[in-house]
């Protein structure tokens, strides 16, 4: 009978490695070194840049939303509406990279968002055109309703 060798697992380590070890620090693993090189090459988000989706606004940042046609109460990744928050450190000026505070009324209780200039600009025209928000929003569902019903397959 032919005696095989045990090979080696990949999740075991030799107790020389085991020995290297800090004490009470976990080894941290390959992806996780390679994640946080990859993090700090990166560095500072520039002003303007997208830091987040769908997740809290911190301090110097922006809440916005891209030019999806939605209404108060869309839902992120309804209908292609998504919402994120921008870097935005203190002096910067949002106008500077086409964002502005946005008057479509969604999510009032997050506060002041913004979109890029051609959304609001649209939503500004519609609200005069139509009288209100609300008369806006009947339009925006009657287009959502049309696009559903439509056979793009």
């Amino acid at each position: 009978m032919i005696k095989r060798r045990a090979k080696k697992s990949l999740h075991t380590k030799s107790v020389k490695s085991r020995a290297k070890a800090k004490p009470g620090l976990a080894a941290k693993t390959k992806a996780r070194q390679r994640k946080r090189a990859h993090r700090v090459a990166r560095g500072k988000p520039k002003p303007g840049h997208i830091v987040g989706h769908s997740r809290r606004r911190r301090k110097s940042e922006i809440l916005c939303h891209n030019h999806v046609l939605h209404t108060a109460a869309t839902a992120n990744g309804v209908h292609g509406f998504h919402w994120f928050t921008v870097c935005a450190p203190a002096g910067w000026d949002p106008a500077r990279d086409e964002w502005e505070v946005c008057p479509c009324g969604w999510r009032p209780e997050l506060g002041k968002h913004y979109a890029k200039a051609g959304h609001v600009q649209w939503w500004r025209e519609q609200t005069k055109e139509r009288g209100s928000l609300e008369a806006v929003y009947r339009e925006v569902r009657k287009r959502q309703r049309e696009y559903r019903d439509k056979d793009v397959g």
